[in-house]
């Protein structure tokens, strides 16, 4: 069983808005550093879990990070979702967990998830289970959005609405030496701008230098710990499509919108334009900005997620009302189709 460590969110009585504000920022920051443990196999794995004392939904938000990234490089991101009166979730193992932690395999139909996706879905998967939440919305980042996608197969009746930022898996044919240079050309358009907007902001511009470099550093950290499986998560992110999960997925009464920067160079705009089609998504929207900048600019990215879930929210309450929603059968659904 799990073991939480959880600070209660008190009222704010009759103090201004900016103070009430202030304070679920003192707040939602201290949950953030008192993380609760959850029993896996062979050890614990840490679990973020902002809780706002008034929720404006009952379906908590689950951040899934992209490659290498931890709950600290998208600590800023997190909390803005959480100060948005969501309870937002999220899990600080990049590499994922073991597999024996959930019942479910890693093989539906003719197809095998990669074993580096499979362990951070068991995670997620193990997380669900554990805090007993009956449905979350996904936001997912990057690689994080392979990660999303078999979630909601394996287990969609858990899954209600999912937000992509700048995901994996949607440019088509793809290969190692066109992402390493995405990468290296989307950093040094990063690092220009952010010295940029050093000259025009100071306050804005040294506060993303600065979660630029502790994104980096985690990066490290994390490659550290793995860099076996650090490497070959490279070559797996290349060879992923998720374009018929998207709308298997969609299928299964699970909605989606994609979020994605115009200049992101690690999957460029245009070509997820040129392969995402009506059937797999329910919204799309553009952003300034490229790969990483959600971790750099937060406001502005968790501002247009927190839009993008109630919109999503919006349209699952409109199916109900009408009888319209779809069958989330999952797997074994699909299994039953083929």
């Amino acid at each position: 069983m799990s073991s939480y460590e959880t600070i209660a969110l008190p009222g704010v009585g009759h103090k201004t808005e900016e103070a009430q504000q202030e304070q679920i920022k003192d707040l939602m920051s201290e949950q953030f550093e008192h993380p609760g443990k959850v029993e896996i196999y062979g050890g614990e794995m840490e679990v973020v879990d902002l809780q706002p004392e008034k929720p404006k939904t009952e379906t908590p938000a689950v951040f899934l990070g992209g490659y290498l990234t931890t709950t600290e490089s998208n600590k800023g991101t997190i909390l803005k979702l959480a100060r948005s009166e969501r309870r937002t979730l999220s899990i600080n193992e990049p590499h994922g967990i073991e597999s024996r932690n959930i019942h479910e395999s890693g093989q539906i139909e003719n197809r095998m998830i990669p074993e580096q996706e499979f362990k951070r879905i068991a995670s997620v998967l193990k997380m669900l289970d554990e805090k007993e939440l009956e449905q979350v919305d996904l936001v997912a980042h990057s690689e994080g959005a392979l990660v999303a996608a078999w979630a909601a197969i394996l287990r969609p009746e858990r899954i209600r609405n999912i937000v992509l930022v700048d995901p994996a898996g949607m440019i088509g044919e793809d290969s190692k030496s066109r992402i390493i240079k995405g990468a290296v050309l989307d950093i040094a358009l990063q690092t220009s701008r952010i010295w940029k907007k050093i000259k025009e902001d100071p306050k804005e511009g040294k506060e993303a230098k600065r979660r630029a470099d502790l994104g980096g550093k985690e990066a490290l950290k994390s490659f550290a710990k793995d860099p076996k499986r650090s490497i070959e998560s490279i070559g797996v992110i290349t060879e992923s499509q998720i374009h018929e999960l998207l709308q298997q997925i969609r299928e299964l009464g699970i909605h989606i919108s994609v979020i994605h920067g115009v200049d992101d160079k690690f999957f460029p705009m245009e070509k997820v334009q040129e392969v995402t089609k009506k059937p797999m998504i329910d919204g799309f929207y553009s952003v300034a900005g490229t790969h990483n900048d959600i971790a750099h600019y937060p406001d502005k990215y968790a501002g247009l997620v927190d839009n993008a879930l109630d919109a999503l929210e919006a349209l699952s309450k409109k199916e109900e009302l009408s009888g319209e929603k779809r069958g989330k059968g999952g797997k074994k659904e699909l299994e039953q189709a083929a």
